[in-house]
């Protein structure tokens, strides 16, 4: 462990804050700090909880501490079903027979009472809203300004939120039936209502452990406050640069203003990164201009790379190429994926794949991580969040996707930033990134690279593809300029030999002029593409007493220049 790590893990402070940035082993960290303080005997394995926020999560943190000796006593689970289990065994004890139904499928039930016309995105909005809502504690009747306030895009108008809302809680209560966030309420009023009941949840959970900080809710707060008596303690691990849940509501200011809810609390801030190569690492911390800089210790490796496509068929289809050329060796298909910011950008890369007979899992929001293992997943940047692999293929990244064109307030534009930071730090050694220069969203549309992309160009690398140009004129363009200079007879003949290197700088310039939308020979003119091959430049210096190649193509390309004559 490093000593950042280990002054985490052996920390006797009662109410501890670990910022622990992407690929810096917070998980790691957490179990081991979880088992360190019981071999020291400051907490009991029976009397300890540790929540996290997914179920694929909480068995990841049981299996690790299943071979840490009595860690792997420690209970663990979701707030949802800890909270569950809780109000279950309370409904017992207060002889309850006739305890609720738990609704299985929320959408669905909630359909039952939505008017008929409504189409699939509207239902979701409605659904969206009431959990948005509840998670947030805003009632009924505060909703419509709440919304308002938190610049919340009206798919349908609020007033309809509202009365759904509200038809939506009498049927519950008319059918004895509860949803996830009501067990949340319930398990807090139980609490609440009985001092001696609260006591004895305090005695038998007196010290808590919260992963994945950043995405607590102020119900799940309130719950986890609930849960704390006068001498518990509470470690808690977050990033609030992957604070991407504040439109499912979410509030990083629990762990960003963590000191300010528990008193005397410690802080150790986890930097070095053990996952990206120190190139995506700089790519990813340039996103986020204000955030605490991670420190690589990953081996160096080559720069992320852009490219833009026709369309997003074109795009499709050269990201299945990618994908087959790359998985040789000891990298293998579930080594990659495919990470886009929608669900409706899923489908030509689903057709690229089948055509190519690459094998694949399209993984939902809720069923991250699964089938990793039969071939490429692809996934939305939220589903991803918490994933890692050797190369990442993230696509689609264009106005109006990043940020997300519904993101109209100064938070929202923020959250959609960690988003993109989110994507860019999955990847461990490789990062490729693509844009689609049309896009058809109901109809044929012109799309323009994000703004990340122009912020971010300086630290991108074209991909070298296929010669694709009229190697014809650019030849003879090339021979009438050997020829201007006096070569010799014996320098003519080796012209052959130079032409791989003609067709390695057109590559050059052509992807340099995609990813920036611009023309190749703005980039690079035939002329300097002709000196350089007379030339051959070997070092930069050489390269800057070649007049037609620009000091900002040298700035920023000199070193790919170079390679191609050694």
């Amino acid at each position: 462990m490093t000593e950042k790590q280990f002054a985490a893990v052996r920390s006797d402070a009662r109410h501890l804050r670990i910022l622990a940035g992407a690929g810096t082993g917070k998980t790691r960290v957490l179990t081991h700090r979880i088992a360190y303080q019981i071999n020291a005997v400051r907490i009991e394995p029976e009397h300890s909880l540790c929540l996290a926020f997914t179920n694929k999560a909480a068995t990841e943190i049981k299996n690790r501490m299943a071979t840490m000796g009595e860690a792997s006593l420690v209970e663990t689970g979701t707030f949802h079903s800890i909270a569950y289990r809780q109000i279950k065994a309370r409904w017992k004890d207060l002889g309850i027979r006739d305890e609720p139904d738990l609704i299985s499928n929320q959408g669905s039930y909630l359909s039952r009472i939505l008017p008929k016309n409504f189409n699939h995105a509207e239902r979701n909005f409605i659904l969206a809203e009431i959990n948005w809502a509840t998670a947030r504690r805003i009632s009924v009747d505060d909703y419509i300004s709440e919304a308002e306030n938190a610049g919340r895009v009206d798919v349908v108008p609020f007033v309809s939120v509202v009365e759904s809302f509200q038809k939506y809680i009498e049927l519950k209560r008319k059918e004895n039936f509860i949803d996830y966030d009501d067990i949340i309420q319930l398990a807090i009023r139980f609490l609440a209502e009985d001092a001696n009941y609260a006591e004895a949840r305090h005695w038998k959970f007196k010290d808590l452990f919260v992963d994945e900080f950043q995405d607590v809710n102020p119900l799940q707060f309130a719950l986890l406050q609930a849960w704390l008596g006068s001498s518990s303690s509470l470690t808690v691990v977050g990033d609030p640069c992957q604070a991407i849940y504040s439109w499912n509501g979410a509030d990083a200011r629990f762990l960003n203003d963590f000191e300010q809810y528990f008193s005397n609390s410690q802080t150790v801030i986890l930097k070095d990164n053990f996952r990206s190569s120190p190139e995506i690492l700089a790519l990813s911390s340039s996103i986020l201009p204000m955030m605490e800089r991670l420190d690589p210790k990953m081996q160096s490796g080559r720069l992320p790379t852009i490219r833009a496509e026709l369309d997003e068929h074109e795009e499709a289809r050269s990201v299945a190429r990618l994908v087959k050329e790359l998985a040789i060796g000891d990298i293998d298909l579930s080594d990659q994926a495919v990470l886009v910011r929608t669900h409706a950008q899923i489908p030509p890369i689903v057709e690229a794949f089948q055509e190519q007979e690459i094998k694949f899992t399209v993984a939902s929001d809720r069923e991250s991580g699964a089938g990793r293992d039969d071939g490429v997943q692809i996934l939305t940047l939220h589903a991803a969040k918490g994933l890692e692999w050797k190369i990442v293929h993230l696509c689609g990244v264009e106005e109006g996707f990043h940020p997300i064109a519904h993101a109209n307030t100064e938070l929202a534009l923020e959250e959609e930033r960690r988003l993109f930071f989110v994507g860019l730090t999955r990847a461990e050694e490789q990062l490729h990134i693509s844009w689609a220069r049309n896009r058809a969203l109901g109809s044929k549309r012109s799309r323009k690279p994000s703004m990340y992309i122009r912020e971010l160009s300086d630290l991108l690398d074209p991909t070298p593809l296929k010669f694709d140009g009229d190697r014809k004129a650019l030849s003879q363009k090339i021979r009438a300029f050997l020829g201007s200079q006096n070569v010799t007879d014996h320098q003519q003949k080796a012209f052959n030999s130079e032409q791989s290197c003609m067709d390695e700088l057109d590559s050059i310039r052509r992807n340099i002029a995609k990813a920036n939308d611009s023309k190749p020979e703005i980039v690079l003119s035939d002329d300097a593409i002709a000196a350089l091959v007379s030339n051959k430049p070997k070092s930069i210096k050489d390269l800057r007493k070649i007049p037609q190649v620009s000091s900002v193509v040298i700035d920023r390309f000199g070193e790919q220049i170079i390679e191609i004559f050694s």
